[in-house]
This record gives structure tokens, sequence and C-alpha cells, in this order.
């Protein structure tokens, strides 16, 4: 009987452990999240949005935040995604409105979305 307390013991140990470890690996990945440049709360969310839908895939994040942003919010959007590896833009990039920008640094991401009018 001894023997199996332990075995028990000893697995509930491993589950602490392995909880930790999840919760610890969790906590460092949400602070890779660098100070961001959005000026719209609604423009972050996109992005946000976006890079949970198609993570690691950035031609599709491009494609759909410019989607996404001229759905919602009219013409006249780009997006434009650089990674560590290189990049993926969608058309002109200048800015020429306020409130309009969105630009954030998601794990050695840089994200810009913005209008192009």
């Amino acid at each position: 009987m001894l023997h199996l307390d332990r075995i028990f013991l000893n697995q509930k140990l491993i589950f602490i452990l392995m909880f930790l470890i999840l919760f610890l690996t969790h906590s460092s990945g949400a602070m890779r999240v660098k100070k961001d440049n959005c000026k719209s709360e609604k423009l972050r969310e996109l992005v946000l949005e976006t890079v949970g839908m198609y993570p690691h895939q950035y031609s599709y994040q491009a494609k759909y935040m410019k989607q996404q942003a001229e759905e919602r919010f009219g013409f006249w959007w780009s997006a434009v995604i650089v990674s560590e590896r290189g990049g993926y833009g969608m058309s002109a990039v200048y800015d020429q409105h306020r409130n309009t920008s969105c630009e954030m640094n998601l794990f050695d991401t840089y994200y810009w979305i913005g209008r192009t009018c």
C-alpha cells in the first residue's frame, strides 16, 4: 500500500511540474509582445485576430488584414508584415491620416496596417 501511495504522490508531483512548465512557457510567450504603436484599438484587435487565425502564414495574414480592413472601414488599406526571414507586403505604404494605422512587433515579426490614400 505504501508503494502505491508513493507512485500516486510522484504522479501528482509530475502533474504539478508539467502545469508550472506550461504556465511559465505561456507567460514568457505573452511577454514577447513588444510595445506597439496602434492609434486604433480596432486595428490592434484586427492584427491580433489575424495572427491567431493564420500563425506563421504571412501572406495569408497580410491578405486577410487588408480584406477585413476594407470590409470594416472602407477602401485603400495596406498591410505589411516583415519577419526575421523576409517579408510580405501589399501595395504602397504611406499614411496621411491620423488614427488610421497600427504597427506592432509580435514574436519577432513586424506588423503594419494603415490607410494608403
